[in-house]
């Protein structure tokens, strides 16, 4: 099988082997951000004045990410070689991605506070409590491999999902 083909053919490995492209520090601050923009956004304890600032504020977070991504990978190109926006928008997409996907656990918590499904208070706690979730999760799966000690990723997943914490610890200090 060539090389092309290789790159071509679909990883069909499972999910817990793929951690190097599941666990990205886009997706881990990613998380982070929506839970502190949740905990800080509930001004009036409507769910949907927490939902819409959400929304908003990880989009722009989300393009500037983007932005970034893009422009320091034309940054990284060798002096003579011609600039391909093609090329920035694909490398752009890949480093901003984590981003998206962090925001939606979240996000559709508080839309089912929105929609009457979930009490607005049980949604926004909810929300906040999916992000440590999630970063356990992605603590528990970083730490993965062949000769890890259970503990070590016990340690991995307690540290990563205590980011999610401090920021529930910091809502509950500002109230």
């Amino acid at each position: 099988m060539s090389e092309s083909d290789e790159s071509a053919s679909p990883d069909l490995r499972p999910w817990w082997q793929r951690r190097r492209e599941l666990v990205t520090p886009e997706l881990i601050s990613g998380t982070v951000l929506v839970s502190a923009v949740i905990a800080v956004a509930d001004e009036s304890g409507r769910a949907i004045t927490t939902t819409g600032v959400t929304v908003i504020t990880m989009l722009v977070l989300w393009v500037s990410q983007f932005y970034i991504v893009a422009i320091a990978s034309q940054a990284r190109r060798p002096a003579g070689e011609p600039v391909h926006p093609a090329r920035s928008i694909r490398v752009g997409l890949d480093g901003s991605v984590g981003l998206l996907i962090a925001t939606v656990p979240g996000l559709l918590l508080l839309l089912l506070g929105d929609l009457g499904v979930l009490p607005a208070n049980v949604a926004y706690w909810a929300a906040l409590w999916a992000g440590v979730v999630v970063l356990a999760f992605l603590g528990w799966i970083a730490f993965s491999g062949r000769r890890v000690a259970w503990y070590w990723r016990l340690c991995g997943m307690c540290a990563t999902a205590g980011f999610g914490v401090v920021v529930i610890i910091l809502r509950i200090l500002i109230d």
